[in-house]
């Protein structure tokens, strides 16, 4: 009975110390596989967290909201603690609130503009384009100043990608107050984009009229960077 006595010998020696012992090591290295796993996902979400609220202080440390170039800034905080072929950052063209698609700009930064090489912003379409597949940090920063008897409402600005999926969105509130009261909100989270050639589009929505709500352009932006990286951050 040759098979009766193959299939004795496979399991004597299945139940022989080696064979536990490779069991075992394959327990362990499959148990560490997973909590390194767990160990970067973590890592990954308190680096994104301690960005944004390094992006929210300086948002809060400026004396003024007006005109005064403070979107430069934001960019160069940010770019001096990341590499810029990473990082895009876009602001805002219309001070008008309305529902629609949002139109953005770059701008000059350093020697270059602020967008990396990993994306590129599609001006006739409004649409900006990312090259590279990943997770990615995504923030929108709305800045608004009511600039007469404004009226109460709320505005939505939503970020879709290339399948007309929400990938971010960020409602605020504006209550009835007078004139030359500014009032600001910043929203991020990390989102994961597994196709190369991805993009997003902003589009806004108005809730109630927001009379004489502006947008204040040069404050107002969205931004963006791999997540790859952080711990660069970390240590800035």
């Amino acid at each position: 009975m040759p098979f009766l006595e193959m299939s004795a010998s496979a399991d004597v020696e299945s139940q022989s110390p080696a064979a536990r012992s490779r069991g075992r090591c394959l327990d362990t290295f499959l148990t560490v596989s997973v909590i390194a796993l767990f160990i970067l996902f973590v890592g990954a979400g308190v680096g994104a967290l301690c960005f944004a609220q390094h992006i929210e202080k300086k948002i809060d440390a400026r004396p003024t909201r007006d005109l005064d170039g403070s979107a430069d800034a934001l960019v160069a905080s940010t770019g001096n603690a990341y590499k810029m072929q990473n990082f895009v950052y876009l602001r805002a063209t219309e001070s008008e609130l309305k529902s629609g698609v949002m139109a953005w700009e770059t701008f000059a930064y350093g020697k270059g503009q602020t967008i990396g090489s990993l994306y590129s912003y599609d001006i006739k379409q409004n649409v900006l384009n990312i090259k590279g597949k990943g997770s990615y940090f995504l923030y929108v920063q709305l800045n608004f100043t009511c600039t007469g008897q404004c009226t109460s409402g709320k505005f939505t600005v939503s970020f879709y990608n290339k399948h007309n999926s929400e990938e971010l969105s960020c409602t605020v509130s504006l209550p009835e107050w007078k004139k030359e009261t500014p009032h600001s909100q910043t929203c991020w989270r990390v989102a994961t984009f597994p196709e190369s050639e991805s993009r997003l589009m902003a589009k806004s929505r108005i809730e109630g009229t927001l009379n004489n709500w502006k947008l204040v352009m040069n404050d107002s932006g969205f931004g963006m960077f791999l997540v790859d990286g952080l711990g660069a951050l970390l240590h800035t």
